[in-house]
Parts: C-alpha cells; structure tokens; sequence
C-alpha cells in the first residue's frame, strides 16, 4: 500500500514538474495560456467502505490540467499586420481540414493569394468588403493587392472667409465732397465755357466712387465754386455707371456687346437694373448765376471722362489686383488626370456681394466639342452674398444693378475632357464675411488611380488600405469568437484551442459589439505565464519529488527489515 501511495506521489510531483516546464517553454510563446495541475486524493474502498474514519489514503492523482486565459501584456511592433486582442475573445482561424481553431496569437502574415494567415498556414476567419461595405457572412479574410482605380471629382465643398475689410476697387469715397481734398473724389474732367459777357469760366467735373459697383457720382464746380449767387449747387445729384474693363456683354439686348469702360447709365438717381437695361443715359446740364452773370455748361454721355486710370483691372487670374481673393486647388477627371481649379471672388460695390469667377487649368472657358463654341467653366456673373452679420445667404446669378439676381447652384461644368457633361458643384455652405484675413478651407472627392501601399487595422478590427493616392479603403473586418465556458476549450497545438461540449459553441461577432473586445493593430499579447511563480513551483515539484521517493525508499526499508526476521 505504502508503495502505491509513494508511487503515486512520485508521478503527480512529475506531471507537477511537465506542467512547470511546459509553461516556463513558452514563457516567449506569442498568446500562450498558461497551465496548472489540479490534485484529487485518492482512496481505497475496503470492507469499512470508503470514506469511513479509519480509510487510510492511497495517494495522490492528477484530476485535471486546468488552463488559464487570463489576459498577457501587450508588446507592441512594427508590424501592421500583428493583432492583439484586447478584452474577451479569441481570433477564428480555419485549419487545414475546414474545421475552425480559436487563438489568441494574432502574428499573422499573407499567403500568396493575399489571405492573412498564421505562422502555421491556417486562415484567419472575418467579413470582407465590396466597395467599402463589409459583408455578413465569415470567410477567409483577403487583402487584395490591385490599384485603386481614380475618381472623378463630382463635389466640391469651399468654406472660405471673405475679409470684411476688403473694398471695391476703387474704393467707396464716404467723405463728403470737398473740391480741395483729392480724398473725396477719383478723377476730374474739365471744361471751359463762356458766358453772355465773353468772359471764360472753367467747369470741373469730379468722380468720386459710389456705393454701386463701377458708379461714380459726379459733382462740378465753376471757377472753383460748388454753389451760385444763390447758394444753389450748379448741377443736381447726378449718378455715372460704367461697364467694367472686360465689357463682352449685352445690356440692352441690341445684339451688340458693351465696350470695356463704356458709359452704360447717366441720371439724377442711382441705377437700376431697368436704367442698366434701357442704357437711360440724360446728359448733364450745368447752370447758374456768378457774378449776377449766368453761366450754363454740360456734357453729352459720350463725353464723359472714363475711369480707366482708376477702376479695376480686367480679371486675370495671374493679376491680384484684378480679384479680392484667390486660391487653386487640384480636381481630377475620370481617368484620374490632374487638373488645377482656380477660385476667385471679385468685391462688387459696397452690398456685400462678391463676383465669383472659376478656371480650370488657368482658363475660364473650353470648346464644346459639338458646336464648337466657348463656353465658361462657371456661368457669367455668378456671385456670392452675404448677410449684414457677414453670414453666408446664397449664390446667385446676376449682380445688381446690371442684372437681377436669381438663386443659382454654383456649378462647374466641361471640366473633364473625357466627359464634358460632367457637373461639379461647389458647395460654399458656412462661408463667412468678418473682418478676418481671407482664408479658404477647401475639400474634393476626386483622386486618381493608386497603388497599394500598406494595411492596418483599427480598434474595431476593421483592415484598412492606403494607396499612393492618398486614400484609404475598409478592405475587411477581423472576426472574433467567445464561449460560455473557455475553461472547456480543448488545446489543438500551435497556440489554438478548438471548441468541445463542455466549452459550447463559439458565438463569432466583431470586435467591440456585446462583451467581445477591441483590436490592438501592430501589438501582440504575450503569454501570460509569470517566471517567478514558475520558477518557484518547479522548487515545489522537485521537494514533493524527492519527499515521495524517501517515502519509497523508507517502505522499501522497512520491508527489507520484515524479510530479514529469524
């Protein structure tokens, strides 16, 4: 009996020490779980029956080999293709004969064909995406290696801030007229008449910039004087409105286009769109007494000085003095082509409205290529406005007084060679006019073809692609498992676990949904196994050994001493 109980010890201490040292060899092992022996006592069953106060023990035996999953620490790479599972769950992997593993070892790498697999060849299990949606059903996760093929710009959003500080050009004059400050006023004009008596008087016409774009009000004195003997002004409110340096349109519908800085209105009120559209030009008429001599002067429209040397330039978007603001940004046609759009905001008068004007690779228009024609990248007299707060109200076709504003959709038309019927619209949606520097936040949804250029994975598991392109893709999704009782879970080599009935089936989902966890993406857990522990359990075994052979080796002493009795 004695013999039994000692060599029962003598096994349960070597499972003890197989235990040990099978933890302490993969202390290194990526996702290893490590093990413990759990002991029964054994009892032999005699005629008192077994359990009674006199049972003498048999030994000792090995119930269980008990694993724990308690989670390792995480050891982070340079590898985007390592995964760690942080919090419950296991990777799905399907071995050679379509059977699924579990593992927590998440150093995976890709085959041939592109699927991520293990060290060992096995198939890592997820949802794979079409067109950027993933799909439901759990199959071999593939990382497709082909080039992203381009896309065509199609929108456009421009938040930009137009600073409020900014000015028509020339300026708005505020200041009263006063005919000795040249700060009142743009450009004179001057003319000599003579009166009843022969005697010369010199009129002086002075064009000081209005509120309306490219209208000047003008004001005359006589001799220097702005009032007669009876303190009257010698011309009334009179009001010039001229076409702009471009000119190329046709206000009156004459079939004849205005000519660059041509006289379009002329009157004692300020212009309309019907004065703009009817041409109302009403010349001016000078009069009044000086001296007690009456003087009378006046200038046809087609005498009117025009304000060439100080209105604005014709546009050119490689002039800055010809726009209030600018930029360029990159778009792209349906082949993936490069193309440069430029934005422009030209200021119009003082109603915070902005003429808006559009190239693409430095021109303004393209040839139809069924009529043949020139037609602009972004409609004529296109404009943006804004409210009195500086908030964004619309965009419009149609700037006051030439033209009677219509709420439009800013589009851009004939960009892309490859189909000139292609639209991009810009969307200038929180746009803003405070006093703050001119800035612009500007965003595309086009790019061109590109090439693979790395993976990663997020902390819901899903692969992401970057191509050269600068864009990114979900190519996947990583699945994982849990179980109701992972302590049931049947090993199955290279650091994997298949499922048994005691542990259940596996209930597969994705990272961070119901108590499964997240997805560390260039991390690997390492095993948990703890060296010191280790380390003095093997001491453990080795005494209880060594007391269970000197139990051996006392029986067998005392049997000797039994056999050598006369």
């Amino acid at each position: 009996m004695g013999f039994n109980t000692a060599l029962s010890g003598i096994k349960a201490s070597a499972d003890y020490l197989n235990v040990t040292g099978n933890n302490i060899a993969n202390a290194d092992t990526t996702g290893f779980k490590k093990s413990r022996v759990e002991f029964d006592d054994l009892y032999s069953t005699n005629v008192l029956g077994a359990g009674s106060n006199n049972s003498i023990g048999s030994g000792v035996g090995v119930s269980k080999v008990a694993q724990e999953f308690s989670s390792g620490n995480l050891k982070y790479t340079d590898n985007n293709l390592d995964l760690a599972v942080d919090g419950t769950g296991f990777f799905v992997i399907k071995q050679p004969d379509g059977t699924q593993a579990y593992t927590r070892a998440g150093d995976f790498k890709l085959d041939a064909d592109g699927n991520l697999v293990t060290n060992t060849g096995q198939k890592v299990q997820g949802y794979n995406a079409k067109n950027g949606i993933l799909g439901g059903n759990l199959e071999d996760l593939v990382v497709p290696t082909e080039r992203i093929p381009p896309k065509a710009t199609s929108d456009v959003k421009l938040k930009l801030n137009l600073n409020s500080e900014g000015e028509d050009v020339p300026p708005y004059i505020r200041a009263d007229f006063d005919p000795k400050n040249p700060d009142t006023y743009n450009y004179t004009q001057t003319q000599t008449v003579t009166d009843a008596n022969g005697n010369n008087h010199i009129i002086s016409y002075y064009y000081a910039k209005g509120k309306d774009p490219d209208t000047y009000r003008v004001y005359a004195t006589v001799d220097g004087k702005t009032k007669d003997d009876t303190g009257a002004a010698f011309m009334p409110p009179t009001y010039a409105t001229f076409n702009n340096a471009e000119g190329n349109t046709d206000y009156n519908g004459d079939g004849i286009k205005e000519k660059p800085f041509q006289l379009l209105y002329l009157g004692n009120t300020e212009p309309t769109t019907a004065t703009i559209s009817t041409m109302s030009q009403t010349p001016i008429a000078v009069s009044g007494t000086l001296g007690g001599v009456a003087i009378t002067g006046g200038l046809a429209p087609a005498d009117l000085r025009e304000p060439k040397q100080v209105a604005r330039p014709a546009f050119d978007p490689n002039n800055p003095k010809s726009y209030s603001y600018g930029n360029t940004k990159n778009i792209y046609d349906s082949l993936g082509q490069t193309h440069t759009l430029g934005y422009y905001f030209i200021q119009q008068g003082e109603d915070n409205t902005y003429e808006v004007r559009a190239t693409v690779d430095g021109k303004e228009s393209y040839t139809d290529p069924i009529t043949g024609e020139e037609k602009p990248f972004l409609p004529k007299n296109s404009m943006v406005k804004f409210d009195a707060t500086g908030k964004y109200q619309g965009t419009f076709q149609g700037i006051p007084p030439f033209g009677t504003p219509q709420p439009v959709n800013l589009e851009i038309t004939g960009f892309d060679p490859t189909n000139r019927d292609a639209i991009m619209p810009i969307d200038l949606a929180g746009s803003t006019q405070f006093a703050l520097a001119s800035t612009d936040n500007f965003e595309q949804n086009g790019y061109t073809a590109g090439e693979l250029q790395g993976v990663s994975f997020d902390r819901d598991g899903n692969l992401k692609a970057t191509y050269t392109n600068q864009q990114t893709s979900v190519l996947g999704q990583v699945a994982l498992a849990s179980f109701d009782n992972v302590d049931g879970l049947t090993p199955a080599g290279d650091t994997a676990w298949v499922a048994s009935s005691n542990s259940g089936q596996a209930n597969v989902g994705r990272p961070n949904s119901g108590t499964l966890g997240g997805i560390q993406g260039g991390a690997l857990e390492q095993s948990n196994v703890d060296l010191t522990s280790e380390l003095v359990a093997l001491i453990e075994a080795q005494r209880n050994y060594q007391a269970n052979s000197k139990t051996l080796e006392t029986e067998n002493t005392v049997t000797q001493t039994i056999i050598n009795l006369r």
